[in-house]
């Protein structure tokens, strides 16, 4: 796929910093603890958001690595919980801790992630990024439990929808920019904004691709939601993957959800205009994230 070809030019030239990413992540399952590889991998696309900046102001090694791996593992901490949470058996083609160990075993590996994190924040040394690691789990746990509190029509409106992943996962890419802007002595909010501006947009793209998977196990996302403004009877056809298919179609709302992405994007990329030095680098990452749109989009043609 093209995504993915864009994807591997930017993993390519943050290859080496990666690669010792993966050495440091690899290095939890010396530690006998029942964490699967594969809760451990991915993409790094957070950790890369944090690389790219700390780089082009090259100031990225071995010490200021520690905060792009605290990210990846804060996030693979979340994943664990979350599967617990929405009874998950299966994520990325393997089966879940929680089926593997049982969910006595997955609190406390997700636990065990989580404090890993947090430790690598404090190989770093600074107390504004543990304030920024505290706030940013503060927002996840609220996002979680926001979202479990809704009940199914209050997760069809909007508002909500995005209330739920500002927290949930536009949190984790703030952390990813705010860390960053702190160890390249930039404005923090300012780069925190960045992060959410890029997180909403990632997440409605994610949300997308796995739309007719999700909507099985009852998450409702951005299609869903303008379909359901339109068409209150689609949730009578969650099972029919065809139908349903059709519906979000003639609803447009598959178009009118990856707008709302792209103006994400475009905001984002116009606040980045600032900030000349990693600013070829983030087109690469977005353009990713764009192809991924088209991608989905032409299942629909």
């Amino acid at each position: 796929m093209k995504s993915e070809n864009l994807l591997n030019l930017l993993r390519e030239k943050y290859r080496k910093q990666l690669e010792q990413l993966e050495l440091n992540i690899k290095k939890l399952f010396e530690e006998k603890v029942l964490i699967p590889e594969f809760i451990l991998m991915g993409k790094r696309l957070r950790a890369l958001a944090y690389m790219i900046v700390v780089k082009n102001y090259n100031l990225l090694n071995d010490m200021t690595l520690n905060l792009a791996i605290s990210v990846e593992l804060l996030h693979a901490s979340s994943l664990i919980h979350d599967d617990i949470i929405d009874n998950e058996n299966i994520r990325r083609d393997y089966p879940t801790v929680n089926k593997l160990y049982g969910n006595s075993v997955a609190v406390l590996s997700g636990d065990y992630v989580f404090i890993k994190s947090l430790e690598f924040v404090k190989n770093y040394g600074n107390s504004l990024v543990l304030d920024e690691f505290i706030r940013t789990s503060k927002n996840m746990i609220r996002g979680e439990l926001y979202e479990e509190l809704l009940s199914k029509e209050d997760k069809l409106l909007k508002k909500n929808y995005f209330d739920i992943i500002k927290n949930k996962t536009a949190s984790l890419f703030e952390y990813s920019f705010s860390s960053s802007a702190i160890v390249v002595n930039q404005d923090i909010d300012k780069f925190r904004d960045f992060g959410s501006l890029l997180g909403v947009a990632y997440q409605i793209i994610d949300d997308c691709e796995d739309f007719f998977i999700d909507i099985k196990r009852g998450k409702i996302s951005l299609p869903l939601i303008f379909a359901f403004e339109e068409y209150k009877e689609v949730l009578n056809y969650i099972e029919d993957e065809v139908k349903l298919k059709d519906i979000i179609k003639s609803c447009n709302a598959h178009k009118k959800t990856i707008n709302i992405a792209f103006d994400y994007l475009d905001k984002f990329v116009s606040s980045l205009r600032t900030c000349g030095c990693f600013y070829e680098d983030f087109s690469y990452y977005v353009d990713y994230l764009r192809e991924r749109s088209y991608e989905w989009l032409s299942y629909f043609d």
